[in-house]
């Protein structure tokens, strides 16, 4: 029986990718992953899937195909953080897929501040309606978000302004791994202030 492969593509660039994963790309039939992924790991002789918008799509093929084709999942950071595996799970047997691990953007992001995060609270708002945001930030010392386009770090920072948080200290990583990265230090209310962000998490501290 043929398994599926899940592997972290890690934070961005092939610099973070583990020799494990770099194997198991290089021998496969189909790659499936987001455009940013996929345009970095692709050749022409692999079929390719792009997960944006297709998730029932992949799900279903990755169903029908999984015995027939070498099948990889690239997933951003680690496969285990909130990522395609937890669709995965619903699809197959644990017996059927085999997870590579690869490092998150959270192992980055606090690596670049030199600090531990094991006792960061982790929070994703990427493609996810914030729901009690402001009340887990205002419990936690430490608070990693996961962002996207619609909910940046600067729109994050008025939210919690508004419920009254105030007095934190934020570090906006941009880009990581990449030529372009960027570091932000600043707090809630001039990264309120702030406009321009890309692909970015952040960190929220007392």
């Amino acid at each position: 029986m043929s398994k599926l492969y899940i592997i972290g593509a890690g934070p961005g660039t092939l610099d973070y990718l583990l020799p494990a994963a770099i194997r198991e790309i290089e021998k496969a039939d189909c790659l499936i992953g987001a455009k940013r992924i996929l345009a970095q790991f692709y050749s022409p002789d692999q079929k390719k899937i792009y997960l944006e918008g297709h998730f029932k799509e992949a799900g279903s093929f990755i169903k029908k195909n999984k015995d027939k084709k070498r099948i990889v999942l690239l997933v951003s950071g680690d496969p285990g953080l909130y990522s395609f595996l937890r669709q995965v799970e619903l699809i197959l047997k644990k017996k059927e897929y085999i997870i590579i691990p690869g490092i998150s953007t959270l192992q980055l992001a606090f690596a670049r501040m030199g600090e531990s995060w094991q006792d960061a609270k982790i929070i994703s708002v990427h493609g996810r309606p914030p729901g009690n945001l402001a009340e887990e930030v205002n419990a936690a010392a430490k608070v990693f978000l996961l962002t996207d386009r619609k909910f940046p770090p600067q729109k994050i920072a008025g939210y919690l302004l508004e419920r009254g948080i105030k007095n934190r200290k934020t570090v906006v990583f941009e880009n990581l791994s990449y030529a372009d990265e960027r570091i932000v230090k600043t707090n809630l209310i001039s990264l309120s202030k702030m406009r321009g962000f890309g692909l970015c998490v952040m960190v929220v501290t007392k």
